[in-house]
């Protein structure tokens, strides 16, 4: 087998040429031509960038390894779809020689992140068969993927390894050395719900005295596609903290709820062989940590310590006993979304920051404002949906509970609440406390004000929800239905419909009224002014004079698939939606 050769003769012969050819090609090594085949036993795929280099963009270089020049004329280079191909021109590959092809121009394909490369010969016309060479990755390298020649496989062909940097047309480089030996490094602490500073993050801790190249170990998340490569360069000192942000880059992925954090050796690109891992099933409150660096059991720790010794000691929060939740507001009214009100039953002032507000799911964590306090007697009202909470904000659901905790809380499924109220279907209003403590329904909803037990109930449109929603395939096409969960006929007049795209909205005419108890529906992508809805896609219902996608909904409904046959709500108009394989009932109760 040749070897690849140096490239300093290269530099020195070709510069001349390398004006003269298509931007997309590199230099081919030029032999006799009675030395020419059409075989590809000899090339093989030998480098591959798929991020989009800023002078390339996304290539495939193929390398000779062979004694013979090689005609590439009409061979294919294609990735894992058997629809995307890009046919060589007339190229003949040396003996010895590399070639580098730009295939994400025009005609071409783009290469993902997770993906393949393969070559077939020239006339191949099925590309569902074996190709000459391949090579898959699940994750896109920090510089490219390459053959590793000083390195080679049970084949005798160079191993597939991360380059030290891309070397388009010319003989692979890597890092010098080995890969650096990280068993003795170790996931010490993981944040997963975004801090302020630093995002979602892991951290690693050195067990060992010595300090340690990083340089080009791998942090994933529990998807094989979602890889972070450690820049080059990068050392972890003796029994020393690194961080690494993992929702910021081009390989940015953030850390779930119920997720993984993985160690990997540089070049284990298969990511079979963790060096380390740790697995959650929720968010913490502050981070996961080892109670003892690198090495304790994992815990929810009392506050996060961003590269240093992790933190179990309890912090001291204020005492808030005695204040309760008073009201609660589950199916969001459209001036504050869903809510939660406090009250203070007891005779003195108390500080509630950093109390945490949570529903029935415990990675649900929303804390009050710091410095924020409650007088004696007095209410406080806390969204929980708000927008500009982004993602630490959560809604209230048919059957759900809002949960009280103190601020010194690490484990909500352990810790105990200092209130708690706990419902199963959404209040036609809200669910508040009377005079007596006893948990019921309200006459109005009272933001931040004395619960209403008296007054008349005077049913608006806030009564009626959407109830049934049809986004493929329908009678005669997508339509909206709407149900009055109140006693009374409702008007209608001015109030409007949107999908997840604020420039389409449906206003229902003037004169249009709900009955009592009635459903009212909107063929919407066949009605003047109407729009269709898509798989992945939402439908908001908005009161007359609000606007589109600045102020709350009414009430929404969002979805990431069309529906076997349509979404609807359970509980005649107040319970969750579902998939109902039963069928659709339009105009009429949901199926169940």
């Amino acid at each position: 087998m040749t070897h690849p050769a140096a490239r300093s003769l290269r530099a020195i012969a070709l510069p001349v040429l390398a004006a003269c050819l298509p931007l997309g090609l590199a230099i081919a090594n030029v032999s006799p031509a009675w030395a020419t085949t059409t075989d590809l036993a000899t090339v093989v795929i030998n480098e591959v960038e798929s991020n989009n280099d800023s002078t390339h963009g996304d290539w495939i270089e193929l390398y000779n390894y062979g004694e013979e020049d090689v005609d590439l004329t009409g061979a294919i280079l294609s990735d894992n779809s058997n629809t995307h191909s890009y046919t060589i021109g007339s190229v003949t590959l040396a003996a010895g020689g590399f070639q580098a092809f730009t295939v994400d121009g025009v005609g071409g394909f783009g290469l993902g992140s997770a993906d393949s490369a393969r070559l077939f010969a020239a006339g191949t016309t099925d590309l569902s068969t074996t190709p000459a060479d391949a090579y898959s990755w699940t994750a896109h390298a920090s510089t490219t993927y390459g053959r590793d020649w000083d390195n080679p496989d049970g084949n005798g062909l160079g191993q597939w390894a991360t380059t030290a940097y891309g070397t388009f047309g010319t003989a692979n480089v890597f890092p010098t050395g080995n890969p650096a030996d990280i068993t003795s490094v170790k996931i010490n602490e993981v944040e997963s719900t975004g801090d302020a500073v630093h995002g979602d993050w892991i951290e690693l801790y050195n067990t060992s005295a010595g300090a340690v190249t990083l340089d080009g170990a791998m942090l994933s998340d529990s998807e094989d596609t979602h890889v972070l490569v450690i820049p080059s360069g990068t050392t972890i000192p003796g029994y020393g903290y690194k961080a690494f942000r993992t929702d910021t880059g081009d390989s940015s992925f953030g850390l779930g709820s119920a997720d993984s954090a993985r160690l990997f050796a540089a070049g284990d690109t298969t990511l079979t062989t963790p060096i380390d891992s740790f697995t959650w099933v929720n968010h913490a409150v502050y981070t996961w940590g080892r109670t003892v660096p690198g090495a304790g059991t994992w815990a929810g720790t009392s506050q996060s310590s961003y590269e240093a010794v992790n933190q179990f000691t309890s912090i001291s929060a204020p005492n808030i006993d005695g204040v309760v939740i008073n009201e609660v507001e589950s199916t969001g009214d459209d001036t504050h979304g869903d809510w939660v009100e406090l009250k203070n039953t007891t005779a003195n002032s108390i500080d509630l920051g950093q109390a945490i507000i949570s529903d029935d799911t415990d990675s649900h964590v929303l804390r009050i404002g710091s410095g924020t306090s409650l007088a004696a007697g007095a209410l406080l009202a806390v969204q929980i949906d708000a927008p500009s909470l982004g993602a630490a904000g959560f809604g209230f659901g048919d059957g759900d509970s809002a949960r009280l905790f103190a601020a010194d809380a690490t484990d909500l499924s352990v810790d105990s609440p200092v209130d708690s109220r706990s419902w199963t279907t959404h209040a036609p209003v809200t669910y508040g406390r009377d005079g007596s403590g006893n948990w019921t329904t309200t006459h109005s909803s009272t933001y931040g004000t004395a619960n209403d037990f008296t007054s008349t109930i005077t049913p608006d449109i806030s009564w009626v929800v959407l109830n049934e929603i049809e986004s493929s395939g329908g009678t005669p096409g997508d339509w909206i239905e709407l149900y009055n969960t109140s006693n009374q006929a409702i008007s209608l007049d001015g109030a409007q419909l949107s999908d997840d795209d604020n420039a389409h909205v449906y206003t229902i005419p003037a004169n249009t009224t709900i009955a009592a108890g009635g459903y009212y529906v909107v063929d919407i992508d066949s009605v003047t002014g109407g729009f269709g809805l898509g798989g992945d896609d939402a439908v908001r219902f908005y009161r007359a004079g609000k606007t589109v996608g600045t102020d709350y909904a009414l009430d929404h409904h969002e979805w990431t698939v069309h529906a076997t046959t349509s979404y609807g709500r359970t509980s005649s108009g107040l319970g969750d939606w579902v998939d109902q394989s039963c069928g659709t009932s339009k105009g009429a109760a949901n199926c169940s």
